[in-house]
């Protein structure tokens, strides 16, 4: 490590948003980072900086300073009043987007582009959404660097749109429950699952429709009750619910759960998890649902495999039958579920919020000495 200081200063949009898996992630890396900068990374200096009268209480930082910037509660807080603020700092942006100001300048913009899943399922996202994100896209790909994604699958993706950016793109996969136990999670028994889970955002991505269709056919055929934890983003295009009478005994809306402890005690009690999506690029429900136990059904995509390895029971996400079939294959054979659950224990385990934190501030010093020596 370098004896010379590097300023960093962290995009704090992520802290006035709704939290959804983009800001949770972007929290979760804000913590190890504070960690990170106390410990084996002292050659940081890092502020985080938010909108004026923001609440950063629930971060519980003690390395990172805050400053916090006037304006509006919207993009334009990020693209016009937060330049101003970041002077001669690397700016660490967690959440796929970044001030066009500060494209360009020598030693600016480090960046976290978590997917791209607009450009292919253009209808699952509002139109302003769609055409600001494929304004900007082009314009970081060129000029971020660093630029950080989360699975090899997005990796290709992004290379493939721009391939002149292949090598300032580095994987880095998301982490893992944040409360990690020292020592494994107690299995509960099969008579303390209660129910079939789905968690996630309700998106045509995410296949929200076919999980409904699942879950209403479970239910009737086979009685299983099912549980959706999630809600319908301000990005996204509305989804429509529409639950038969004959089954609204069996299937329930949680809403979405932002508090970790009532999201354990949720996955501690399904059957299993179903995550059929179409488009992935290192989701964090499945393997939160590996650390409490769970077993998961996955769609049998590039980077949902690459995320779950063989810890998973896969299925084609365009076939309710395929869908319905794995499910059966957990709830139907206890020995099944038993071997999942266990393999998921020990896939999970890998997966670390912390890791992650520490590989992107590597790359981040390694360009900031590359550009500082002129080369």
């Amino acid at each position: 490590m370098s004896g010379q200081q590097i300023e960093l200063a962290i995009n704090g949009r992520f802290m006035h948003q709704s939290v959804t898996g983009v800001q949770r992630v972007a929290r979760e890396l804000t913590r190890e980072i504070d960690h990170l900068v106390s410990t084996t990374h002292r050659q940081f200096r890092v502020r985080l900086i938010c909108r004026s009268g923001t609440d950063v209480g629930d971060l519980n930082l003690r390395s990172i300073d805050v400053q916090y910037v006037p304006g509006p509660r919207n993009s334009f807080w990020e693209q016009i009043f937060l330049p101003f603020a970041v002077g001669k700092a690397t700016l660490l942006c967690l959440g796929n987007t970044a001030p066009f100001a500060l494209m360009g300048r020598r030693r600016s913009v480090a960046l976290v582009i978590h997917d791209v899943s607009y450009r292919t399922f253009r209808n699952a996202y509002r139109l302003s959404y769609r055409i600001a994100h494929r304004l900007m896209l082009p314009i970081m790909l060129r000029w971020a660097n660093p630029i950080f994604t989360v699975s090899n699958a997005e990796r290709r993706v992004l290379t493939d749109i721009m391939p002149g950016a292949a090598e300032r793109i580095h994987v880095a996969q998301n982490g893992n429950w944040r409360q990690q136990a020292p020592e494994p999670v107690a299995l509960p028994s099969p008579d303390d699952r209660e129910y079939a889970l789905y968690v996630g955002s309700f998106s045509q991505r995410k296949n929200f429709s076919g999980v409904l269709a699942v879950a209403i056919r479970l239910a009737r055929e086979d009685g299983l009750a099912f549980t959706f934890v999630g809600a319908t983003g301000r990005i996204l295009t509305p989804t429509p619910v529409e639950i038969p009478a004959d089954v609204r005994d069996k299937i329930r809306f949680l809403g979405a759960v932002e508090d970790l402890d009532q999201l354990g005690a949720i996955y501690r009690k399904a059957r299993c998890l179903v995550f059929p999506s179409f488009y992935e690029s290192s989701p964090l429900p499945p393997i939160e649902a590996m650390h409490f136990g769970c077993p998961v059904v996955a769609s049998s995509i590039p980077a949902m495999i690459e995320r779950c390895g063989d810890a998973a029971e896969y299925c084609d996400p365009g076939s309710v039958d395929s869908i319905v079939a794995a499910v059966r294959r957990i709830t139907r054979d206890q020995n099944r579920a038993a071997e999942l659950a266990a393999r998921g224990l020990s896939w999970q385990a890998q997966f670390s919020w912390r890791r992650q934190a520490a590989a992107m501030l590597d790359e981040v010093e390694r360009v900031y000495q590359q550009q500082s020596s002129g080369r």
